[in-house]
């Protein structure tokens, strides 16, 4: 007996897109053993983003890759966290900090003294402020299983 898991169609994506862009949002997605869940979350006063559930949980160990090292076996990050989670980027220095230093020191000497000046720090966050970045990231992930959605059951 095999098994074949179902492929998210054309039509299915747009409609998941539709449905998230609202204010109600219950998606739920299989991939690779999870049970990976979409819901609205309140960011700010009068801002919402949806927020990505692992097993009906977001932990603020898993942000951090510093944070995962010194996590315990419980709180370890799962293995899908990369792939569902948005990747945000940070520089080290600020650009006004980088040009300051080459302008006082030297671009050489502030290499050599600040070997990590140009260097950016990343991590990864279970918010998406908008439906079509969640889509678009989601699209690229094979074996991606959808389990639960309001479309499915009109």
């Amino acid at each position: 007996m095999t098994t074949e898991k179902s492929v998210i169609t054309k039509e299915q994506w747009k409609s998941l897109e539709e449905e998230m862009a609202g204010y109600f949002v219950n998606v739920e997605f299989k991939f690779n053993g999870y049970l990976v869940s979409i819901n609205r979350v309140r960011s700010s006063e009068g801002k919402t983003e949806l927020g990505v559930y692992i097993d009906g949980s977001i932990k603020g160990v898993w942000t951090s890759r510093t944070l995962q090292e010194n996590a315990t076996q419980e709180d370890a990050a799962p293995t899908i966290l990369h792939d569902v989670w948005k990747l945000k980027t940070k520089a080290m220095y600020s650009l006004k900090q980088v040009k300051e230093l080459e302008r006082t020191i030297g671009k050489r000497r502030a290499k050599k003294a600040f070997p990590h000046l140009h260097d950016r720090h990343e991590y990864h966050l279970p918010y998406f402020s908008k439906a079509s970045v969640l889509c678009r990231q989601f699209k690229k992930l094979e074996g991606l299983e959808l389990v639960k959605a309001a479309f499915l059951t009109r």
